[in-house]
């Protein structure tokens, strides 16, 4: 039997493949949001690729008596977390899609990135702060969302739906540590997925392996479910 299980984003949720699940009726599917994010608890830890990796497990039947085989979707942390776990199940893991990964160089992204961001990486205090009070942009935005981006309301809602400990501590715990160098080793189940105009992903090192990329998408894949969709039927060979 073949499941495809989808993991969202840093300070998304399931909801983020709303649309992207129901395009597979003939396959059995799973999305849930991950530890720290969406309606999922979030707990006072490090938020470490270990702290994920365990997560999953509780939520996949990994064994080798189960003989569910997966193929995962995932995107930017969601693509991270599908890699290691990859890694460490591989007879378990069909198919890998990797949607915006991966990333660029931890000097890199500080390269690209605005002073905002720098700040927040760097963990400086004031971030914190808007991080503690984001239920004020919430209201804010809220009715730009629902007159132009009413599709999905779900994914804007539950951006708020996290902790500074859970952004921050996965930023700088798992992400920040990530070694796409370990890519190479399961090589041969990755089909990369990545926009023309994301500014966080090694387009260069993707082109390693195989991998599309979505003229006019960014970092978010919002209004381009159809792309993708086509992409994943076409190396489904199951």
């Amino acid at each position: 039997m073949i499941k495809i299980v989808f993991l969202h984003g840093l300070v998304g949720s399931k909801n983020n493949f709303e649309y992207l699940e129901k395009e597979f009726p003939k396959y059995q599917t799973l999305s849930f949001d991950l530890l720290g994010f969406g309606n999922e608890t979030k707990p006072d830890i490090d938020y470490s690729l270990g702290d994920f990796i365990k997560f999953l497990e509780s939520k996949l039947n990994l064994s080798e008596e189960n003989d569910t085989q997966y193929v995962l979707v995932g995107h930017s942390l969601g693509s991270l977390l599908a890699k290691e776990l990859t890694k460490k199940y591989p007879h378990k893991i069909k198919k890998v899609f990797l949607i915006a990964y991966p990333f660029l160089d931890k000097d890199k992204v500080l390269g690209n990135r605005s002073f905002f961001d720098e700040s927040y990486v760097g963990g400086e205090l004031w971030t914190k702060m808007i991080c503690e009070i984001r239920i004020i942009f919430k209201y804010l935005f809220l009715p730009i969302i629902f007159l132009f981006k009413y599709k999905y309301r779900k994914s804007y809602l539950d951006y708020f739906k996290h902790t500074y400990q859970s952004a921050f501590g996965t930023l700088h715990n798992t992400i920040l540590k990530d070694k796409k160098e370990d890519l190479f080793n399961i090589s041969d189940k990755i089909v990369f997925i990545n926009g023309e105009k994301d500014k966080s992903v090694d387009l260069e090192f993707a082109k390693k392996f195989k991998h599309y990329v979505i003229k006019s998408m960014g970092h978010l894949f919002f209004n381009y479910e159809r792309d993708i969709v086509k992409i994943i039927k076409l190396n489904l060979d199951y």
